[in-house]
């Protein structure tokens, strides 16, 4: 049970068109948890909401690399909630299950590119601020641009500060994304 209520019943006229907007948005999950929960200030959940959908949308940055790293942040923090709603997003951005399933083996298997593996290690030397993110950093300049790199620097900060948010409040994943996953999705975490 999360450690703060969720607002499933929004005060005011403001807050409860942005319920509705964000449940039209949901692709049938209705309005998450996350969104729930930040209700509580209903103006840090406005202006995070502006961002996240930038992040989600509007980037250079591949969205097949945006998702392995912020899967691997959720899966280096445990996270289940990030992690089961970036599994829906990865999966519509083209990444398999059995690419899911690998990313704790990543440097093992078959099924990432070379690209892919620097992404990855990136996002784990990033999201633990080890020395040689920079020089990880460096590498990925070989393949992305400036742009992209700040671009997927930024994701991993931001998902890390979600982690950040949702864990300590044990925000619950939603059930409706949940009846979604495969069996056994969290032994992925």
């Amino acid at each position: 049970m999360s450690v703060v209520s969720a607002v499933h019943e929004p005060q005011t006229e403001e807050l409860r068109e942005l319920y509705e907007r964000l449940d039209a948005a949901s692709g049938g999950l209705g309005v998450l948890n996350i969104f729930r929960v930040l209700a509580h200030s209903p103006r840090l959940l406005r202006a995070w909401l502006r961002m996240a959908t930038l992040l989600l949308t509007g980037l250079d940055l591949s969205p097949r690399l945006r998702e392995l790293a912020i899967l691997r942040v959720f899966q280096n923090s445990g996270g289940e909630y990030g992690f089961a709603h970036h599994v829906r997003y990865g999966r519509e951005v083209g990444l398999t299950l059995d690419e899911i399933a690998s990313l704790q083996d990543f440097e093992d298997s078959e099924r990432f590119s070379d690209l892919d593996r620097r992404v990855i290690r990136y996002a784990d030397a990033a999201s633990n601020l080890t020395a040689d993110a920079p020089e990880l950093g460096r590498e990925l300049k070989r393949s992305l641009s400036e742009r992209e790199l700040v671009e997927l620097t930024f994701c991993i900060g931001h998902w890390n500060m979600l982690a950040r948010i949702l864990q300590p409040l044990e925000v619950e994943a939603d059930e409706t994304l949940v009846a979604e996953l495969p069996d056994g999705w969290r032994e992925w975490l």
